[in-house]
Order: C-alpha cells, then structure tokens, then sequence
C-alpha cells in the first residue's frame, strides 16, 4: 500500500511538473528585444520528437499579436481525433498545443500563424512520433552561421531530443566549445552558458551568450550532444561583419561629365524608341533561331487552353484556330469546372500532355467572383499543374495597394511576377499576339507550315473536337 501511494505521488509531481514547464516555458529564455512589432520571443524548433504514451507540447512563442491560428498538414484547428488529439493550451495565449499521451495519428506538420493588423508570420514544425528511445539524440534546433560586428551581442542555441535516461549517475547535456581552444567556455560575465530542459529533461539544450562580441570571439563554436555512450557535434561559424568603406575618387572634370551624361541619355533615348518600335519583334526573333525547342519531351501539345462558358467562342474560334494555322502550334483546349477546387483533380491529366498552359483570365472563369483573393487562388492553383503558365486577362484586374500578405507572406501582386500575364484586347491587336508567341515554345520554321497553307484562316472547332485534341 505504500508503495502504490508512492508511485502515484511520483505521477502527480511529474505531471504537475509537465503542466508548469507548459505555462512557464515561453516566458523563459526570451530574447532580449525592444519595440511592439510582432516577433518570435525564441527560437522556434523546425522538428519535434515524442514517444509513443508521453506527454508532448509544441510552441510558438511570439508577442504583440493579434491572433495565433494553429494548422496540422494544412488542416485548421480543432482536429478531429482521427487526425491529431493535440489540444490548444488557453492560459499560454494559445501559443501551445499539446497531448498527454501521444499516438501515432498526432505525427504530421504543424504550423502556428501570427497576425495583427497589418502583418503575417508563419512558422511548421514537424512532429515525428517514435515508438522507442532513440538511440542517438534527434536535433530540435541549432543557431545558423551569423555575421556579427565587433562590440554587439550574441546568443546561439542548440537542443536537442534524447529521451528519460533511467540509469543511475547518468543524463544527457549540451555543451558549447570553442574549435581552436578546445575546452568548454566558461561562465563569465561576456560570456555565459545557460542550460534549458522540458518534458521531464527529455528535450535538453544550452544557449551561449556573448556580450560586447571581441575580436578572438571570431571562429568556430560546436555544440556537443552527449547522450551515454554517443557524441554528436553541431558546428556554427561566427564571422566578423565587415564595415565597407567606399573611396570618392577623383571626379571628372565638370565639362566630360556633362558630356558623358549626354551621350549616355541620346544613347538610352534611342534604345528606349528602337525598343518600343521593334523591341518585341526582334525578341520573338531571336527566340524562335536560338531558343532550344521543346519536341523531345513526350508531350502532345504545344498549349492547353482553359477557358470558362462565355469564354468559349474566344477560345475556340479566335485563338486555337490562329495558334494552329497562323503560329503552326497544336493545341488543345479545356472548359474549366465550375468549382476552383476541382480543377487540379479535372485538369491534371490534360496538363501533364502539354508545355503551357494558356488561361482565359475573366470573371465568368471565377463565377463572378473578381477579387484578389479568388484571383490569387485560381492562379496558384494552375501554377502548381506544372507548365508554365499564361494568363490572358480580359479585364482590369482588381486594386492590389492595401492587399493583406497570406500565410506563406505572398499576395497577388507577387504571385504575378512569377506568371506570364498578357493584357488582352479585343479584339487581340498584333501586339497581343506577338507577346503570346513570345511566351510560347520555339519555333524554327514559325508561320505557315505547307499543310496549314491550304485550309481556310479561320476555322470553328466545336466541344468534341477540342477534346479529341487532348485525347
């Protein structure tokens, strides 16, 4: 009987011990930071390890947010207990999720979102669940290479995962040395170790903190894993970062730069005309001699066009029909689904067949919905099919200036200089046309081919048809 009231006393201290490591453990160890912008408070560890049954918590520790939004694989919080039974701890500002007894099904990648009002922080963790102690112990975080100037401070960390050690006289530590010395660096007061520890000391590092940075403080530091019986070194380079100082030289004499200035603004001058008139052409040009062609790849087609229902007569009548006798390009051509979401499942197959793919950008595309946000969504979305993309926009896109960054720190705006985006009028002028070709694949022989000189100029292709060209 004493003895089962002993053990249940040790459970009730160590879990008691579990909980206030949760409430206490981002408020220690912080850096040491001035302003109200929102910020990480400490280092965020990239990957997580559990045992199978153990408590387990994961942190994103940050100040002067408005809101923290947890996601697993994706998946916004609250999980279903089929996915994950990870829960979020509410007196820690929801910035902590955690279990008390891990599974299997709670191994996956979370991700903790800050916001406030004008800015967005996303930070994934990757929590893998082992079903015994490893034997070597598993790297959270270490501090990556810095650059640092003389007489600032330093604070670098390593931790690592290494499970309960239940032999007597025996525990897991992190020690930080310095290569060219080879002996532990002292605590003093520039510079100082401070060892940290959670979940029962199964997660242990040390931070090395240096103040008023010298010059011998350059050099390699190695973080020393210990485990009994394994070693594990974990190397940080610290480099001097170096003030450049730049020369005024002798200037010109004030008559050869007045000359110099004007030569070289006649010579932008007529650079910028000649590109104007003939900037395009000579691009297409140079393009269809040089460029390297794309025939050897295994696909069908030179372009898939996607286009919606009021979008079709355009699509088949206009601009397949000139792509093919006029450009001697093949193409095919696709009437996108109704929902966004299905168009990766619907149009996967036909884009693996083809080296573009060319989007007829309207609002009938997004089912009236002409705004940023399902914009950005339509063009992610065929931007990760895998050909390049081209978005031919038949309207004025809407005002970009006071667009909110998602989560991964992107807008619509950015999200356009990685897509080829064609202005189209209509009907498309010569211009128009030239900027498609431009973005199409090389042709060597561009023009009529001797088959297409003998059809018609202008062809109608019907629904049918236009998938026989896919198929």
């Amino acid at each position: 009987m004493t003895m089962f009231i002993a053990v249940i006393s040790l459970f009730c201290v160590t879990a008691l011990q579990v909980v206030l490591g949760i409430e206490t453990y981002c408020l220690n160890n912080n850096y040491v930071t001035n302003g109200t912008h929102m910020q990480f408070t400490k280092e965020p560890s990239v990957e997580e390890f559990a045992i199978l049954g153990t408590f387990k918590g994961l942190h994103c520790c940050a100040k002067n947010y408005r809101s923290i939004e947890w996601y697993k694989n994706g998946k916004p919080y609250p999980w279903p207990l089929t996915s994950s039974q990870l829960i979020l701890y509410p007196e820690d500002a929801n910035q902590t999720v955690y279990t008390k007894s891990v599974s299997e099904k709670d191994a996956g990648n979370y991700t903790c979102i800050l916001r406030n009002d004008t800015v967005v922080h996303s930070h994934t963790i990757i929590l893998k669940v082992l079903a015994k102690v490893p034997d070597e112990p598993q790297v959270t975080y270490v501090s990556r290479d810095a650059e640092v100037a003389i007489g600032a401070n330093l604070r670098l960390f390593c931790e690592a995962f290494g499970g309960r050690i239940d032999l007597p006289d025996a525990h897991n530590e992190a020690i930080w040395f310095k290569m060219d010395s080879n002996r532990t660096l002292s605590n003093g007061t520039r510079i100082r170790q401070e060892k940290t520890s959670r979940e029962d000391d199964q997660t242990f590092g040390t931070y090395l903190i240096i103040n008023d940075i010298q010059p011998e403080d350059f050099g390699i530091y190695v973080c020393t894993i210990k485990k009994p019986g394994i070693t594990k070194n974990l190397t940080v380079s610290l480099r001097q970062k170096v003030m450049v100082e730049y020369i005024n030289p002798n200037p010109f004499p004030i008559e050869k730069m007045l000359l110099l200035m004007i030569a070289a603004t006649l010579l932008l001058l007529a650079f910028f005309v000649l590109n104007l008139r003939f900037g395009l052409e000579l691009r297409l040009k140079y393009k269809n001699t040089f460029g390297p062609l794309e025939e050897e790849d295994g696909k069908i087609n030179d372009a898939l066009i996607l286009y919606s229902g009021k979008d079709e007569d355009m699509a088949l009548n206009i601009l397949l029909p000139k792509l093919e006798v006029d450009y001697n390009y093949k193409a095919g051509c696709k009437r996108l689904p109704s929902s966004v979401d299905a168009w990766i499942t619907e149009l996967h197959a036909s884009s693996k067949k083809s080296r573009r793919i060319i989007f007829i950008l309207s609002p009938s595309a997004l089912n009236g919905n002409w705004d940023t946000a399902t914009i950005y969504k339509a063009i992610k979305v065929l931007d990760s099919l895998g050909p390049s993309l081209i978005c031919l926009v038949l309207e004025k896109l809407p005002t970009m200036k006071h667009e909110l960054k998602n989560s991964q720190g992107e807008t619509l705006k950015s999200t356009l200089y990685s897509v080829d985006v064609i202005d189209w009028n209509n009907p498309p002028s010569e211009k128009c046309w030239k900027n498609l070709c431009l973005r199409m694949p090389a042709r060597r022989h561009f023009g009529l081919s001797e088959q297409n000189a003998q059809r018609p100029n202008k062809r109608t292709v019907n629904r049918q048809e236009s998938l026989d060209n896919l198929v």
